[in-house]
């Protein structure tokens, strides 16, 4: 019998993979502009509780010729000053104008993420099926982030940590050390990468790395920060220990016991101080104590973690596509570990885990992108919808918060634990069949 003749062929199908690559990431990119506009038309009527209006301020002051740290207090590294100034610069004097640059400012390293993302899935893979799918979690949980992503500058953040670790999967290793003292100066976060990128280097034999690389970050924070070094230290130190004296906030994994201590006569109280509502208690003070060396405890055990699977899989062996993945797999990791374990647990946090969840992989895949999609969903009905309800301590809002704060425990526990076939709610598809070979 003679073959039947093949019909014609789509355009899609015409393209090159490159090409089907770069088109499937330009859907994405308008999409994430269309989320953000219904983002903007569902949530902001009325602008709930944000943060910019202090960015506007910061930026206001710096306009006014008023040197950070020296002429004015701020608790925001100089990175974020300069975050906050760049809207000012279009706005004009008009608060409604800067929130709108402001946002289109956070939309534009959102969009960043998405290119980031493309870059290390198509690396990974050269799948478009795959591709998309990443790029479509990262949309999803986008959406279930809701407006907060674009009130904060912690989008901003989340670029960082993914562009810090993608040049270091790139081998761009001076650039990636780099981009961690650029990243310290504009939320602390980034740090904890660098434990993983010194294991990386003495697995792969490359010791000088293990010192050159730390001094990189170092000299690129130093040079951002030196200009307010010489004007005030004092307030430039200040930007930082700030966030070490917090008190116990209301909303953090150690408040939980507390809270429901109270409903057994337990004596508490809530107050507003540093930008957050937080617990005074005969033992708030020693749990925020504790919450500094127990979080970093476990950074630790995490960090051990990764040495020794390393020692024990493809990292051993030489694999970079098994060692890349245990790389995003325990940064991922050591982000959530800090936001469970920390005093402070502001609802931005997650935004942090927004580009990094959907280049997590392994047979356990779907059950955590399913923890960190329930994780979501709880962090956005508690705030905005029932932060009102939480501060006045109703038990559901408190049960709901609570649940949450356990879910990120659990979350914790599952990355840096050896890897179990789960199912999940979100696991989009399964990871059978090889990797493509690494591409630059």
């Amino acid at each position: 019998m003679r073959p039947l003749p093949e019909g014609p062929r789509s355009r899609y199908d015409s393209l090159s993979p490159g090409a089907r690559r770069w088109l499937v990431t330009a859907a994405f990119l308008a999409l994430q502009v269309v989320i953000w506009v219904l983002l903007e038309a569902i949530y902001y009527h009325g602008r709930p509780i944000t943060d910019t209006s202090i960015y506007y301020t910061y930026a206001g002051r710096m306009l006014d010729g008023l040197f950070p740290y020296d002429d004015f207090a701020a608790e925001y590294p100089p990175v974020a000053m300069l975050l906050f100034l760049l809207p000012r610069l279009l706005s004009g004097i008009s608060y409604n104008s800067y929130v709108y640059w402001f946002e289109l400012e956070m939309l534009l390293f959102s969009c960043g993420n998405i290119l980031l993302i493309s870059l290390l899935v198509w690396r990974r893979w050269s799948d478009t099926g795959r591709l998309a799918a990443a790029l479509g979690l990262y949309s999803l949980f986008t959406v279930m982030m809701g407006f907060i992503i674009a009130a904060r500058f912690d989008v901003a953040a989340a670029f960082l940590i993914l562009a810090t670790v993608a040049a270091f999967i790139y081998d761009r290793k001076a650039i990636a050390w780099a981009l961690i003292g650029v990243g310290i100066m504009t939320k602390v976060v980034p740090l904890f990468i660098a434990p993983m990128f010194i294991i990386v280097h003495h697995r792969r034999g490359r010791r000088d790395w293990m010192f050159i690389g730390p001094v990189i970050a170092l000299a690129a924070a130093t040079a951002i920060a030196l200009p307010f070094l010489a004007a005030s230290w004092e307030g430039l130190a200040r930007a930082f220990t700030y966030h070490a004296e917090r008190p116990l906030q209301i909303e953090s994994s150690w408040s939980t016991p507390l809270l429901f201590m109270s409903y057994l006569g337990y004596g508490l109280r809530t107050f507003l101080s540093y930008g957050s509502h937080n617990l005074f208690t005969p033992l708030s003070n020693l749990l925020a104590t504790l919450s500094g060396p127990v979080t970093l405890l476990f950074l630790l055990v995490c960090y051990r973690s990764f040495w020794k699977r390393l020692a024990g899989g493809g990292g051993a062996r030489g694999d970079d596509g098994y060692l890349n993945d245990q790389l995003i797999r325990y940064t991922t990791a050591s982000i959530v570990i800090f936001i469970a374990g920390g005093k402070v647990l502001s609802p931005q946090f997650l935004i942090w885990l927004l580009p990094l969840m959907p280049l997590v992989y392994g047979p356990d895949r779907n059950y955590i992108l399913s923890l960190y999609g329930a994780a979501l969903v709880m962090t956005q009905l508690e705030f905005p919808f029932y932060y009102g309800d939480l501060l006045s301590l109703n038990p559901l809002v408190v049960t709901l918060v609570a649940a949450r704060n356990i879910l990120l425990v659990w979350l914790a526990v599952v990355l840096v634990r050896r890897p179990v076939p789960r199912d999940g709610l979100f696991g989009l598809y399964k990871l059978e069949g090889k990797p493509a070979a690494p591409q630059a």
